[in-house]
């Protein structure tokens, strides 16, 4: 009989042993073979190319399932190997040398685990389609999925998973060469002391654990209460929960054993002591499981309530299919026309809603602030009662009861999670042509019934009241439709959106549906995987210790049975015993997992203020259904252990699995059909969008430079040199007549493909490359004896250069040569002259990482000046037009510098002017000067010498705008600097007013439907003209009067002309 036989052999009589092994192995190369095989689809692929959250996610998946498979295996071969003293002992007895056993075990794993190997990538092939089917169904993507091998899981399967076999399989040599042959034989009878209670320790769990609940519950505030909530919550929970089963536990135990009535009542003895016996061995393991569970819980509860709350969210943001404000008659026909032509969507119910607009003001601050006062003349939307409940019934929310006229009930604004303490007895007054009416909040409702616009402040007041209101102000009448299958309603959303005016606020719930679904879905799907895998490591793990467990105290069974205990009283002893070990762990686990989802609710904004009791409750019914199906084959496995034969309850576990399983698959299969949808999501023509004609006397050229700096490794990126792309944008003498493109191809191309869909939008239908600038490509150089003053252009982070154009075409064609710069690795995508793309390779945002970047930031404005001082000296980089950087370095005047930025590009604006004393001029557009609130730049805590102005958008959490008054670091940089300085304020602008954004998304908005709520937060509300026009002249005064000498009253007047801009003093 050669080894290999003796190992097959020993694996048939081992089988009943094995098998639970066998099992847990084919379940983790089914689950990674169908995890590769949706990584490498071809639909999935598109999917997750359009978002680098879902590609970070995928691979940080595959990484733990790979680290998961590998340490479930090796543990689980390590128990069947100790298991397996006694027979190797007798093997070696017989006169088998320690290499032949040692061979023989490497066989017998590595034969299992081939099968398995088989068994499972052969289960994961006809799963996978159903798998990918849910995940497509999840993304709303209709595609028809085949049966298929994928060649690629396939290998990757068999590459990671045979690595790990072999691994398992070299175990059995440390089990022959690391004990005697004494040792194997008396491996079983080994105990463990009965341990020690220590009361300190005790005390210390219960200490640590209500820390970390504290916590846990804790508010915060910033990013640095962030970190300090979850770090001692995390360390706080780990460490109260060890000493929780390693100490507390056991002094429990001491203390039941000291109740003599309960303690020797029944089988209690048994039961306690047994615990006792072999608790410090079960300490770590159960620590284990119980910290598993609550992370089990919380992948599987979050992920799917995220997705729960994120088509609960759309469709309180979005109640109807579409809802505009009539305007006139032919208007509102077209509107009509549309939607009623549209027959896959066939409108359901039509309602007019008549509300009227206020002024207003009220007791807190919270139900109507600053912030929505400045944003809208008249922030308040008021309806009567009887119209609310028409629009209810219709939408099927709760009827609302106003029984006095002097009463109001509030609709929560979205992103709250305000309740009613916060509004009843608060009182509102509403500012009419002939007086005020002042109304009492008697409750609130998150029942919304139109569409969400901003300022989202609506209350409801009784028919008697709205009949004196709509006397005085006459209503706005909003026109809302309920349409079929409006998940899919994209042609006409589009068509909506070409006619939509500013003041109809025409929306439609697939644009704001589509928003993000694909994250929500592929999270909720990721996290399920995950979750799925976790719960089958904690059943398993608790299987086998208990198992272990069994098979060495057969002795104590033996004896019991031997001195008249009854098989019925030793089956409770088993199931009492065991069911403690398991609902420890689990009652612990739930108790964690509350606290953990609270936090993360709280980390992620209340979800929206969405109950989510409902898919709370099916994860942890979910989780408990399986978790106690291993339970019962523990219980049944350790019963034909003792007995030799199969409990009953096997039999009913085995039926309910059953019956599990074919209640998912029946669901699986139903749900998974796809809906009907026969619109292409890219489809239609290319959307052409185009910059206005710049202002200034002059042609605006521009040229690229592709410069390496020798001196410095690149600091994001391993083994390369610092490498920059940057834009010369110079006042031209004539055009080149060859237009200047916005985007070089291969960087419009990753740009439209990876972020435009985090907007909304579908990939393939905007040609950025192809937006018209106005400015011509390597054209002449306009002469001047002065020279053209230099200013540099820092994007924000993550923002390619292209997007300050605006600025830097304006400014080109006033007199100055503009050098925008790509902080490359850090842009969200850089393409160089031999096509290269490079990509963000930041780490995760900290203050380490934002104060490196700063100086990187910095260092790369001082090489490119230094570059063009070079160029001043007649030494110039490569390029394909030599002539035109003669021209340029003899154009340029190097004596008159200025910087400018937005964001993260606004604090090296500051910062580069705090080292660099060659710089004469800046701005920061909306950036912080460090890593708020403990890591302040040193610009801003030393402020400047020089010219200097902040410009800034929006209002603070606490309603104030956003000024060197309100925000710390720009107050330390304002108290700081004794050079020139402004502070000009946009407030119902947003962060991204400052960059191309607030030109493009506009034009977007009106040929293809964009989501309120993306223009609200990239870009606010304030007129896109205006506010371009605002920024073009400020800025252009700032540096016309510093860097030129021309005296500008707009800087000197304390008051704006501009109604959308306040100067902060």
């Amino acid at each position: 009989m050669t080894l290999f036989d003796l190992a097959k052999k020993n694996i048939q009589g081992n089988f009943r042993n094995y098998s639970i092994y066998f099992v847990s192995m084919f379940f983790n190369v089914a689950i990674f073979y169908i995890f590769a095989s949706l990584q490498y689809h071809e639909d999935v692929h598109e999917a997750i190319s359009s978002s680098q959250n879902m590609r970070s996610v995928f691979m940080a998946a595959t990484f733990i399932l790979i680290l998961f498979a590998s340490i479930f295996m090796y543990a689980m071969n390590q128990f069947f190997t100790r298991k397996r003293k006694k027979e190797v002992g007798l093997y070696a007895l017989l006169g088998l040398s320690k290499k032949t056993i040692g061979r023989m075990l490497f066989y017998e794993n590595l034969l299992i685990g081939i099968a398995v190997l088989a068994a499972g990538i052969a289960a994961g092939s006809f799963l996978s389609k159903l798998f990918t089917m849910a995940l497509m169904r999840l993304l709303e993507i209709d595609v028809d999925v085949g049966m298929t091998l994928s060649v690629p899981a396939l290998l990757s399967t068999v590459i990671v998973f045979m690595a790990i076999i072999f691994m398992t399989s070299f175990q059995a040599y440390r089990l022959i060469y690391r004990y005697q042959l004494i040792e194997l034989f008396r491996a079983e009878q080994k105990g463990e002391e009965e341990p020690r209670a220590s009361k300190l320790a005790a005390v210390a769990a219960v200490l640590c654990l209500a820390v970390s609940y504290w916590f846990g519950f804790r508010p915060f505030l910033n990013n640095a209460e962030i970190a300090l909530n979850f770090s001692v919550m995390a360390s706080g929970m780990i460490a109260g929960t060890f000493l929780l089963f390693s100490s507390l536990l056991i002094w429990l135990l001491t203390y039941v054993r000291q109740n003599k009535r309960f303690y020797y009542k029944g089988m209690n003895l048994i039961i306690a002591s047994h615990l006792l016996h072999r608790l410090k061995g079960n300490a770590r393991t159960l620590s284990i499981i119980t910290l598993l569970s609550a992370v089990v819980l919380c992948a599987f509860s979050f992920g799917f309530s995220a997705y729960y709350a994120y088509e609960k969210t759309a469709r309180m943001i979005a109640p109807f299919s579409y809802m505009y404000i009539a305007q006139d008659e032919a208007f509102n026909e077209k509107v009509d026309a549309i939607i009623e032509s549209d027959f896959s969507h066939p409108v359901i119910e039509r309602i007019e809603l008549p509300i009227v607009h206020l002024k207003g003001e009220a007791s807190s601050e919270q139900i109507l602030s600053k912030r929505d006062k400045a944003a809208e003349p008249d922030p308040l939307k008021v309806i009567a009662a009887s119209e609310y409940n028409r629009a209810a019934a219709v939408l099927k929310l709760e009827q609302l009861q106003l029984k006095e006229d002097g009463h109001a009930i509030a609709v929560r604004p979205m992103y709250t999670d305000y309740s009613e303490d916060d509004y009843i007895g608060e009182k509102i007054t509403l500012e009419l042509p002939e007086g005020q009416i002042s109304l009492t909040f008697a409750g609130m409702t998150a029942g919304r019934i139109i569409n969400w616009h901003y300022p989202d402040i609506m209350i409801v007041v009784s028919d008697n009241v709205f009949q004196q209101i709509s006397e005085q102000r006459p209503p706005h009448h909003y026109v809302g439709y309920i349409a079929a299958n409006q998940k899919t309603a994209k042609e006409t959303a589009d068509a909506l959106a070409v006619i939509a005016t500013e003041e109809s606020k025409l929306s439609s719930f697939y644009t704001e549906y589509r928003l993000g679904i694909e994250d929500a879905a592929f999270n909720v799907f990721i996290l399920g995987f995950l979750g799925m895998i976790f719960l089958m490591a904690t059943g398993s793990i608790l299987y086998f210790k208990q198992l272990t467990e069994a098979v060495s105290s057969m002795s104590g069974y033996d004896i019991l049975q031997k001195i008249g205990v009854s098989k019925r009283e030793i089956r409770s002893v088993i199931v009492k015993q065991n069911a403690l070990i398991f609902l420890l762990p689990l009652v612990i686990g739930l108790c964690h997992y509350i606290v953990l989802f609270q936090w993360l609710k709280k980390l992620f904004g209340g979800l929206g203020g969405i109950s989510l009791a409902l898919p709370i409750l099916i994860c942890v019914f979910v989780f408990i259904v399986i978790y106690m199906i291993y339970y019962a084959m523990t219980v049944n496995s350790i019963h034909k252990l003792v007995f030799g034969e199969t409990a009953r309850m096997l039999h009913l576990t085995a039926a309910a699995a059953v019956l599990i399983g074919v209640v998912i698959m029946i669901g699986l299969l139903s749900w998974v059909e796809p809906a009907a949808n026969n619109e292409e999501r890219s489809g239609g023509e290319m959307i052409r969008l185009e910059f206005p004609e710049p202002t200034g006397p002059y042609v605006a050229g521009v040229t690229e430079l592709h410069l390496v700096d020798g001196s410095r490794r690149d600091p994001w990126v391993k083994d390369e040199q610092r490498e920059l792309m940057i834009s010369i944008w110079y006042p031209a003498s004539e055009s080149s007549g060859q237009p200047a493109p916005y985007m070089r191809p291969g960087a419009a191309e990753y740009y439209d493909e990876h972020v435009i869909p985090t907007i909304g939008l579908d990939a393939g239908r905007i040609d950025l490359a192809g937006i018209v600038t106005h400015a011509w490509l390597h054209a002449p150089v306009a002469r001047t004896e002065e020279g053209w003053p230099v200013i540099f252009y820092s994007p924000g982070g993550s923002i390619p250069r292209n997007f300050g154009t605006f600025h830097a075409l304006e400014l080109a064609s006033r007199g100055y040569i503009v050098v925008a710069v790509d902080h490359t690795h850090e842009a969200a995508v850089v393409e160089f002259p031999d096509g290269r793309v490079l990509t963000d390779a930041l780490p995760t945002l900290n203050a380490e990482t934002l104060l490196k970047m700063m100086d990187v930031r910095v260092d790369d404005v001082r090489f490119v000046l230094n570059q063009l001082f070079e160029m001043k000296n007649g030494n110039f980089p490569d390029h394909a037009d030599q002539a035109l950087l003669e021209s340029l370095s003899e154009a340029i005047d190097l004596e008159k510098i200025g910087i400018f930025g937005h964001s993260a590009g606004g604090a090296t604006a500051a910062q580069a002017m705090h080292e660099d004393a060659r710089i004469d001029a800046g701005i920061d557009m909306d950036g912080s000067m460090g890593y708020l609130p403990d890591h302040l730049l040193p610009v801003a805590l030393e402020g400047l010498d020089r010219p200097f102005m902040l410009m800034n958008s929006g209002y603070n959490d606490e309603g104030e705008v956003d000024s060197h008054l309100t925000a710390l670091d720009r107050n330390f940089f304002w108290n700081q600097s004794t050079g020139w300085k402004m502070d000009v304020s946009m407030p119902n602008g947003a962060h991204f007013t400052f960059t191309d954004y607030q030109l493009l998304l506009p034009q977007l908005s009106k040929k293809q439907s964009l989501s309120r709520q993306v223009m609200h937060h990239s870009i606010g509300t304030v007129d896109a003209d205006h506010a371009l026009a605002a920024q073009r002249d400020y800025i252009t005064a700032f540096f016309d009067h510093h860097l030129k000498g021309i005296p500008q009253p707009l800087l000197e007047s304390p008051e704006s002309p501009y109604d959308e801009v306040i100067i902060v003093e």
